[in-house]
């Protein structure tokens, strides 16, 4: 009952001979009606659950699907109501199982009389099969719309859905058509474009980070693929997003707090499994700093130029900070260098569990925190002598020391976490207002040639550094005394 599959998006460029290839296949055509179901209050789509009834040609079959753990597999549970003409909505089909049962009754309460159909899809879709190594592969090209009242979405995508067989191979027989087609991962479901739709919306929420519950007793190597897959179940919703053009500036924070959340766990924790390919770590870091600069743009707009208006200085107009490359941030990642790494890190978190050694977890968790704990507290000793770049390296340190405790957090006492946070926090919040005000003082070094009025900002910053500087050796100072947990 879980569906494994994977979805990709395809340029304008490429769908002629996509379609074409699979004509030349002799693909199978089904023709698809779909709708789906939601309250009003859209109790199944706040818990990423779908309820849809599709007519495949002349059959109808009724399904429910939920979030999994993993980034590409999803509860499916499909009940087939026959050939009837127009079906109502049967939620008895799950009351001999369990799971889902319990999906809908944690999700409706008593709202499930209220489900109603949303919006519906209309898909042309060309199937084929393919046997892969020891796997068997459907391959789908979809066309079509989503439509809710007069409005409609488009659909051109091409889903590669495991029959049977390993993850392993379907991720290897993906990757030439990535290669080949430029084709760009795309985790949003139709329901999710058409809940959106349905609210009149065409930007979703930021995906944030969600808890990590880990076992003490499993073994490093798994722990490490349960830590990078929570990661990439934050980062991949905003890539979406932004691949996709339909995203604001949270997108494109949370998609680098979830960059550094990645390139956190493979520098501390990479070393717990021989698979870890050494060339992600740079790979993320190029990625991280192409996204760099919008988001150091977004962050003066938001945060600092009110302060300055506020203060009394003249209205500021941004210019367009530089990329370090001239590739726009949503055509970076619908790259297939991109693709290719998420690919890489999907297959990795996905591989079989390796035979349990004897555990150290806990151990060895304990050894690489305090390394990091120490290096910080060696900091807030001198932090004021220190030099900008070594400033800013405190700050990746007390960030990467953050990620890597929330990873772990599950395998301590909750309230000697909270309590250890609750003191690095504030240093990590004066940190960052320090980078952001040596980010806007380079912007506006280079301004002031051409606009005069910008020196009353220089020394605005000037000042502020100055305040916030002594406020960060304060709070650096406090978290060093700070009890640790582990």
């Amino acid at each position: 009952m879980l569906e494994v599959e994977l979805k990709f998006q395809i340029p304008a460029s490429h769908q002629d001979k996509l379609y074409q290839l699979f004509l030349n296949k002799n693909a199978r055509l089904i023709s698809l009606y779909a709708k789906y179901y939601d309250t009003p209050e859209r109790h199944l789509a706040k818990k990423n659950i779908s309820l849809r009834q599709r007519l495949e040609d002349d059959h109808w079959i009724q399904t429910l699907k939920a979030p999994s753990d993993q980034s590409f597999q999803r509860f499916e549970l499909e009940s087939d109501l026959g050939k009837s003409k127009d079906p109502t909505l049967d939620l008895k089909v799950y009351e001999s199982n369990s799971k889902a049962k319990q999906l809908l009754q944690n999700a409706l309460g008593k709202q499930a009389k209220t489900l109603i159909v949303q919006y519906e899809t209309v898909v042309q879709r060309l199937v084929h099969v393919v046997h892969f190594n020891c796997s068997e592969i459907e391959v789908s090209l979809d066309r079509g719309e989503i439509r809710h009242n007069d409005q409609s979405l488009p659909i051109y995508e091409i889903e590669f859905e495991l029959k049977q067989g390993s993850i392993q191979d379907l991720i290897k027989f993906i990757h030439p058509w990535v290669q080949r087609y430029h084709l760009w991962l795309d985790v949003r479901s139709k329901a999710e474009r058409g809940d959106l739709l349905a609210q009149n919306l065409t930007i979703p929420p930021a995906q944030f980070a969600s808890p990590l519950k880990l076992n003490q007793q499993d073994s490093t190597d798994n722990t490490l693929k349960q830590i990078i897959n929570n990661a990439l179940q934050h980062l991949l919703p905003n890539v979406s997003a932004i691949a996709s053009g339909q995203y604001d500036s949270e997108h494109v924070h949370q998609t680098r707090v979830a960059i550094r959340r990645l390139r956190s766990t493979l520098r501390v924790f990479g070393d717990w499994s021989k698979d870890v390919n050494p060339n992600w770590q740079d790979q993320l870091t190029g990625l991280f700093r192409q996204l760099g600069s919008t988001r150091d743009r977004d962050a003066l707009s938001e945060g600092l130029l009110p302060q300055l208006e506020q203060a009394g200085a003249p209205y500021v107009q941004l210019p367009n900070i530089a990329e370090e490359s001239s590739i726009p941030i949503d055509e970076s990642l619908r790259a297939s260098d991109f693709v290719e790494l998420m690919l890489a890190l999907l297959q990795f978190v996905n591989q079989p569990a390796k035979k349990k050694k004897k555990t150290v977890l806990k151990k060895d968790i304990a050894k690489k925190l305090q390394k990091m704990h120490q290096q910080i507290c060696k900091d807030a000793d001198q932090f004021q002598q220190l030099d900008i770049p070594s400033r800013h390296r405190t700050r990746k340190r007390v960030k990467r020391l953050r990620y890597c405790i929330e990873f772990i957090a599950s395998l301590y006492p909750d309230k000697m976490v909270k309590t250890y946070l609750k003191d690095l926090k504030p240093a990590q919040e004066s940190l960052g207002q320090y980078n952001d005000l040596i980010v806007a003082e380079a912007l506006f070094q280079d301004m002031v040639k051409r606009k005069q009025k910008l020196w009353f900002a220089l020394g605005w910053i000037a000042n502020e550094k100055k305040f916030v500087l002594q406020q960060a050796q304060a709070h650096l100072e406090h978290y060093a005394k700070t009890n640790t947990f582990w």
